[in-house]
Parts: structure tokens; sequence; C-alpha cells
């Protein structure tokens, strides 16, 4: 059976298999600052927000990132947004997403940074009504090149 839910520290073990069992294509987040440290540390934060698609008790994505609260209204900024590749194209990512804007939190808009190359991933946000806010400029370092991010927004009506 399919299921998503709430991922912390009790299931790192999980993520650090789901990590290595994904290894070549989960380099990229490594690259850019994502080892399982880095992802420990971010579930160890009181505003961590991360949920994992399973398919068959399986974890085969996984959604991390943070809530922030402006005093009104919650946000969710997003970190990582990966599913294995053999399961891509299932549309888990969007199952996961969907998750977000209809469960717990009221999220008023979710956030996301994408390096300009990854054309893939700006195609899967645009086509989930997301809409491009602005670039960082030299925000990523990827093998020793500067890389722009395009910054991503999507409103939610959750009334």
């Amino acid at each position: 059976m399919n299921r998503i839910s709430i991922i912390n520290k009790e299931q790192l073990l999980s993520i650090n298999k789901f990590i290595n069992n994904n290894s070549h294509e989960f380099n990229y987040f490594k690259k850019i600052g994502w080892n399982i440290k880095n992802i420990e540390s971010q579930f160890s934060k009181d505003n961590n927000y991360s949920i994992g698609y399973y398919e068959a008790n399986s974890l085969a994505g996984v959604l991390i990132g943070q809530t922030i609260n402006n005093e009104k209204d919650y946000y969710l900024e997003l970190h990582i947004l990966f599913v294995s590749k053999g399961l891509r194209r299932k549309k888990i990512a969007t199952k996961l997403l969907n998750y977000v804007e209809t469960n717990n939190i009221n999220f008023s808009k979710i956030f996301i940074e994408v390096a300009e190359n990854n054309e893939e991933a700006i195609s899967f946000y645009l086509k989930n009504n997301f809409v491009f806010l602005n670039f960082r400029h030299n925000y990523y370092n990827y093998n020793g090149k500067n890389i722009h991010a395009k910054c991503f927004i999507k409103k939610i009506n959750y009334e």
C-alpha cells in the first residue's frame, strides 16, 4: 500500500538507505550540501517539515523543507524534492506537493530555489503552478562553477 507520512530523525536509517540506493542521482544534492548529516540537522530543527512517500513500505520519494511563520501565515520553503529514478513519472512528487497543500499546516505559499540549468525540475514546478519570482545570482557552486538559482513561488488557497 502506498502512503505519505511525516519523516524525522526516527526515520534517519530509512533516509540513509534511500540516499544510498539512489546515490548516483542524489549526488547532485550532496554536491550542493545535502548529505545525511545536513539532513539530520534539518530534522532536528523545530520548523522542520519533511514527508516521505512510501511504496510497499519502502521509501520512494522525499520532500524536505521547513516552515516559516510570518505572524499571519505559514510558508513552506522546500529544500529537497526527490523521487527514486525508477519511480519517476508516476506523479509521486506531485502527490507529495498535493499532500503539503491539503494536510496539516495551512501553508499559504511554497517557495523553491532551483539551479537555472535544471530544466527538468523547472518544467516540473511550472507544470505544478509555481511561478517565477526572481534570481539568486551565483547561488550554487557546483563542480567549481557558480550557477544562478531561479526562485519560484506557489500561492495556495487553503480555506
